[in-house]
C-alpha cells in the first residue's frame, strides 16, 4: 500500500467525494433512464397491439357490413319469393278445384238426381225418410266390407254398450242408497231388458222396412250403390288431376315468370356478393390496413427512436459508469477500501480534518474507526 496516500490532506478526500458522488448521481441517472425504458416499452407493445386490434377490428367491422347488406338483400328476395309462391299454390288449388267441379259435374248432376229419385220413391210408399240413409244400408241391407264392419261396431255397441251404460246409470242412481236388495240380479235384469227392447226396436225396424218393403228398399239400395260409385269415380278424378304434373292448363305463367326473376335476381345477388367480398380480401383490407398504420404508425415510430436514443444513452451511461467505478477502485478505493469509499464516510472523514482532529487521511481514518 502507498503510504503517501495516507499522508494525503483534505483535498485528496474532497476529490474521492466529488468522484463517488458523480459515480452515485449517474448510477442515479441511469436507474431512471432504465425506468423509463421499461415504461416506453410497455408503452410501444400496447401501441402495437391496439394497432393489431384496430386493423383486426375495423376489417372485421367492414365485412360483416358486407355480408349484411346483401343478407338483407338476399332476405328481402326469399320474402318476395315466398309471397308469390304462396299467391301462386293458392291460386293453382282454386283451378284446380275448378277443374275438379268441372269434370266431375255430370256425377254430382246425377248423385243429386239420384237422391231425389231415392227420396220422391220413399215419399210415395209412405216410408220414412230414414231409409235412404247410409247408416240405414248398413245396419239393415249391408254391401261391402266397410257397411260389414259399420254393422258390427254399430251393434255391438247397441247391444251391449247401451244394455251397460243403463245398467251402471239405474245402479248409481236408483240403487245406491237403498238396501237389502240384490244388485247383482237387479244388473242383470235391468242389463237383459235392455238388451231385449233394443232387439225388439232392431227387428221391429228391420220387419216393417227392409222385409215389408223388399223391393222398395233394393231400389233405394240399388240407388245408393249408384251414389257411392259416382262419389268413388269423383274421388278418382280428384286424385287423378291433383296428382297432374301439367300445369298449362292453370295459367300460372305470369306466376312462373316473377320467380323465375326472384331466382335470377337471387343468383345476381349471391355473384355480387362474392365479387365484393372478394375484392375486400383482395384490396380493401391492405386500404384499411394501410389508412390505420398511416395515421398511427408515426406516433409508434416516434416512440420506437426515442426508445432506440434511450437505450443508446443508458449503453453510454453505463460504459461511464463502469469507467467511473474502475477508476474510483483505482484511485481510492485500492487504499482506502471500499467501505470508506461512499459519501456518507468521506464527509465524516472531511468534517473530522475540517474541526482539526486529524491532519491527514491516515489520522482521520484511524480517528473514524475508533469511534
Amino acid at each position: 500500500m502507498d503510504n503517501n496516500v495516507f499522508n494525503e490532506k483534505k483535498d485528496y478526500l474532497l476529490e474521492a467525494l466529488n468522484d463517488v458522488h458523480e459515480k452515485n448521481m449517474m448510477a442515479e441517472e441511469l436507474d431512471k433512464k432504465k425506468a423509463e425504458r421499461k415504461k416506453l416499452t410497455k408503452s410501444i407493445a400496447s401501441e402495437e397491439k391496439s394497432i393489431a386490434d384496430e386493423i383486426s377490428s375495423t376489417i372485421k367491422k367492414r365485412k360483416q357490413e358486407i355480408n349484411n347488406t346483401y343478407d338483407g338483400r338476399l332476405d328481402d328476395n326469399r320474402d318476395r319469393k315466398r309471397k308469390v309462391t304462396i299467391k301462386r299454390d293458392k291460386k293453382k288449388a282454386q283451378r284446380v278445384n275448378e277443374r275438379v267441379k268441372a269434370e266431375t259435374r255430370h256425377l254430382r248432376e246425377d248423385s243429386e238426381d239420384l237422391q231425389i229419385e231415392m227420396k220422391t220413391l220413399l215419399r210415395r210408399n209412405k216410408m220414412p225418410s230414414f231409409c235412404k240413409s247410409r247408416f240405414y244400408h248398413a245396419l239393415f241391407h249391408p254391401h261391402g266390407a266397410d257397411e260389414l264392419l259399420v254393422m258390427l261396431i254399430s251393434l255391438v255397441a247397441g247391444f251391449a254398450g247401451i244394455p251397460a251404460l243403463t245398467m251402471l246409470l239405474f245402479k248409481k242412481l236408483v240403487f245406491e242408497k237403498k238396501t237389502g236388495i240384490n244388485m247383482a240380479a237387479w244388473c242383470v235384469g235391468i242389463f237383459a231388458i235392455t238388451l231385449i227392447l233394443m232387439l225388439v226396436i232392431y227387428f221391429l225396424i228391420l220387419n216393417k222396412t227392409r222385409f215389408a218393403h223388399a223391393d222398395i228398399i233394393a231400389q233405394t239400395r240399388s240407388i245408393t250403390d249408384k251414389i257411392k260409385a259416382n262419389e268413388k269415380q269423383a274421388k278418382a278424378i280428384k286424385n287423378a288431376i291433383e296428382k297432374d304434373k301439367d300445369e298449362s292448363s292453370y295459367h300460372l305463367d305470369a306466376f312462373d315468370e316473377k320467380l323465375d326473376k326472384l331466382d335470377a335476381e337471387a343468383d345476381g345477388i349471391s355473384r355480387e356478393k362474392q365479387e365484393v367480398l372478394r375484392t375486400f380480401e383482395d384490396e380493401t383490407k391492405h386500404i384499411i390496413t394501410q389508412e390505420i398504420e398511416g395515421r398511427r404508425l408515426p406516433k409508434l415510430e416516434d416512440m420506437k427512436e426515442q426508445l432506440h436514443a434511450l437505450e443508446e444513452e443508458i449503453g453510454a451511461g453505463e460504459d461511464a459508469y463502469s469507467e467511473k467505478v474502475i477508476s474510483i477502485s483505482n484511485q481510492y478505493a485500492s487504499f482506502l477500501g471500499e467501505d470508506m469509499c461512499r459519501e456518507d464516510r468521506l464527509k465524516d472523514l472531511i468534517n473530522l480534518m475540517e474541526e482539526d482532529q486529524a491532519e491527514t487521511v491516515s489520522e482521520a481514518i484511524a480517528i473514524y474507526k475508533g469511534r
